[in-house]
């Protein structure tokens, strides 16, 4: 009697599914380079991102938060995307970034008059509402979700649109399990 309890639950075993822990921030050093720009990462003021591909062993970094939403906006890329990760502006100044903290859990000010490392505008992020509010008195801009964002938000230089259709970039997220 016991075999025939066993069965089912090694059938269950065999059935269960592995799910990859999903990959920690990992810190900047001064021999990282953007992925873009191919330039020490530490020569540049504000927060940067950072992107791990499945399948890839260490993150690529970014110069700015702009380059690492618009990475993520491009579906021409080679890996799915594991999880992304940008550096928290919440009490933190523009010279010390704060922590890193996953990208779509951040709330972006758009339209500011911040400008990045590579020298476009940034969207700075935030983990929380009142420092972003604090920041966009103090610098303009408005607040927006990371799902609000799109792809003509992050290549060019205007600020996100008020009522945006962004269901094309969340379902491409989802589907690399962003």
């Amino acid at each position: 009697m016991k075999r025939f309890l066993l069965i089912p639950l090694l059938i269950l075993a065999a059935c269960k599914e592995d799910v990859a822990a999903v990959p920690e921030p990992v810190e900047m050093t001064e021999e990282a380079l953007g992925y873009y720009c191919q330039m020490a990462l530490v020569e540049h003021d504000g927060p940067k991102g950072q992107a791990h591909l499945e399948g890839m062993p260490a993150p690529i970094f970014f110069s700015q938060v702009r380059d690492v939403i618009a990475y993520l906006h491009m579906p021409e890329q080679s890996h799915a995307v594991a999880i992304a990760y940008v550096q928290d502006m919440t009490n933190a100044t523009w010279e010390a970034p704060g922590a890193w903290m996953p990208a779509r859990e951040a709330l972006y000010v758009a339209g500011s008059d911040a400008i990045g490392g590579m020298g476009a505008s940034e969207f700075v992020p935030f983990s929380d509402k009142e420092s972003a509010e604090a920041f966009v008195h103090d610098h303009g801009g408005r607040i927006v979700a990371f799902a609000d964002i799109r792809t003509e938000d992050v290549l060019g230089d205007a600020a996100p649109a008020e009522n945006s259709d962004s269901d094309d970039i969340n379902a491409r997220l989802e589907a690399l399990g962003q």
